[in-house]
């Protein structure tokens, strides 16, 4: 039978759209007619026609074993010739693109497609004659067909073996993964990750209730650890206590990371509380002592700090890291996380002279950190010191280092909206103004007064001589972007409910006492995450008790 082209590419389209809906069907026997039909036709010996994929997507048996005496060894012994199909070291190599489109027609026509074995050879044969390609559709086509009727495992073989993976073969060996349920839980808690680090807690929430539904309440320690651990870092400390609570499994990685969340929010009393029972459950570790003793020192308990400090190793058997000394006196040399955190007390209690060393050995160590010249430059200017003030802020310019620019953000109705200091770009932007404007007005109402020390401006000695500049200073700091994120949430989410706020850099005083008093005017609890921890403001107090 000979076709024109035109012909044949409109038979083919006919015979693969009728082949899809048999394998749509399962319904294998038309199917079997069809790909007969196709081959006699001459239709299937074009690679361009792509008639093997659909003919790979009906279901194959499982594999069975040959037997010499099998009805299909029997048959083809009474041929007088051997088989070109079987797997015999006896067979010639394939090489005649005639010949297997032939066999493969006695093999429907015999009833021959139950063998597997019988199946590899012909598709086997396809292959070695050129008529099926490396295409990447017709592995993913097999790929597919393997993950569903035998398993993930099967075909992670195939999909190992694929000379080219695109999206759909990867999407294929993911969702095998996911729903034989052998990787469920890292999934999960791979997006309960993502969560945590973006403050994304909607998500976060989803992901639970997906949870609890397809496995139940007890979700096991690693998922129910992965949870806690979301729902402090995205500031809902009262939702990781719940889960934590209500684990009936749990290991020392579940304890710290439900410590090393009361640790960011600041409840230190709560975390000795409960290191208490921690002991009677399990054995602390480093990690925990790291949590504890950097909550003791943010809550102003030094004493009790001191003490865990002492009995670590006699005690609890754990050896002192340079993080534990961190927070005490180092018989070794510190690192550059000490000398920082040391560096942030001087500007906090205005030790100059101090400070200056510090920075000096800080420069050695990450010449290019922009917070640690920062932090010096604006105890230059505390301490009236404007000229090195400017003189530190000069160099850095001359040489191409810039500071990290501050970035606030905020979830409203799962949508992250982020702002930079002076931000214009929002679309509700002149909305966010004027809700800027007339906040400002009621914290200066409430007695809040902007702390200027936390925003210098270059060649102004002092703020006698240079009133205008310190105007502007002050409407620098009103355009923060923490303040315009507050705005922007304050206009966007219901009246009395919880804002969290996401910060990328350590929270200003100026910031911090300007959120106290918004957190008492408008009746709101208001979470921040900064750099380093959390602040939850409530009717005009920090839950860090000023210790940050």
């Amino acid at each position: 039978m000979r076709w024109s082209h035109t012909t044949q590419q409109h038979c083919a389209l006919i015979f693969r759209s009728l082949l899809r809906q048999c394998a749509r069907a399962s319904a294998v026997r038309p199917g079997e007619q069809l790909h007969a039909a196709a081959t006699v036709s001459g239709l299937l010996s074009s690679p361009s026609h792509f008639l093997l994929n659909p003919l790979l997507l009906p279901p194959l048996p499982r594999p069975q074993t040959i037997r010499p005496n099998s009805p299909l060894t029997q048959g083809l012994r009474r041929l007088h010739r051997p088989h070109p199909l079987l797997p015999s070291p006896r067979c010639p190599p394939l090489g005649d693109s005639n010949l297997v489109p032939q066999m493969h027609v006695g093999v429907v026509r015999f009833g021959f497609l139950r063998h597997t074995k019988v199946l590899n050879g012909v598709m086997d044969g396809y292959v070695k004659c050129g008529i099926v390609g490396p295409s990447v559709v017709s592995w993913t086509v097999v790929l597919e067909g393997i993950v569903k009727w035998e398993g993930v495992e099967s075909g992670r073989v195939v999909f190992d073996e694929m000379p080219v993976r695109n999206e759909v073969g990867w999407t294929v060996m993911i969702k095998g993964y996911v729903g034989s349920g052998v990787y469920k839980g890292v999934t999960l808690c791979s997006v309960l990750s993502a969560c945590s680090q973006s403050g994304d807690v909607s998500v976060g929430r989803w992901v639970h209730c997906y949870a609890v539904k397809a496995v139940g309440w007890d979700l096991g320690v690693m998922m129910g650890t992965c949870l806690a651990d979301m729902y402090a870092k995205c500031g809902g400390i009262s939702s990781a206590l719940m889960v934590f609570r209500h684990m009936l499994r749990r290991n020392v990685v579940a304890w710290n990371a439900m410590l090393g969340g009361l640790a960011m929010h600041g409840m230190g009393k709560v975390l000795v509380e409960m290191f208490g029972s921690m002991v009677e459950e399990v054995k602390p570790d480093a990690v925990t002592f790291m949590a504890l003793l950097s909550s003791c020192s943010h809550s102003g308990l030094v004493e009790q700090g001191l003490q865990y400090f002492h009995d670590l190793e006699s005690v609890y058997g754990v050896r002192p890291e340079i993080e534990h000394y961190a927070c005490m006196k180092m018989p070794i040399p510190p690192n550059e996380i000490v000398l920082g955190s040391l560096l942030g007390a001087c500007y906090s209690h205005g030790k100059l002279r101090l400070g200056e060393k510090i920075m000096r050995e800080l420069v050695q160590m990450d010449p290019l950190n922009t917070e640690y010249h920062i932090l010096l430059s604006n105890m230059y200017a505390l301490c009236g010191r404007v000229d090195k003030e400017n003189s530190l802020r000069k160099v850095l310019k001359s040489r191409g280092i810039r500071k990290v620019p501050g970035m606030s953000s905020i979830y409203v109705d799962g949508q992250l909206h982020r702002f930079i200091a002076g931000d214009k770009s929002h679309p509700r932007t002149a909305d966010i103004y004027m809700k800027l404007d007339d906040m400002i007005c009621k914290l200066r109402l409430a007695g809040y007064g902007p702390n200027t020390n936390c925003q210098f401006l270059f060649g102004c000695p002092n703020g006698d001589d240079c009133m205008e500049a310190m105007e502007e200073v002050e409407q620098v700091l009103f355009t923060h972007s923490e303040k315009l994120a507050l705005c922007f949430g304050l206009m966007s989410k219901p009246s009395g409910s919880p804002l969290y706020i996401f910060k990328n850099l350590r929270i200003c005083q100026d910031w911090h006492s300007a959120i106290k008093i918004a957190s008492d005017i408008y009746k709101r609890e208001i979470v921040v995450r900064d750099r380093y921890r959390f602040h939850s403001f409530k009717q005009g107090s920090c839950s860090c008790s000023d210790y940050w």
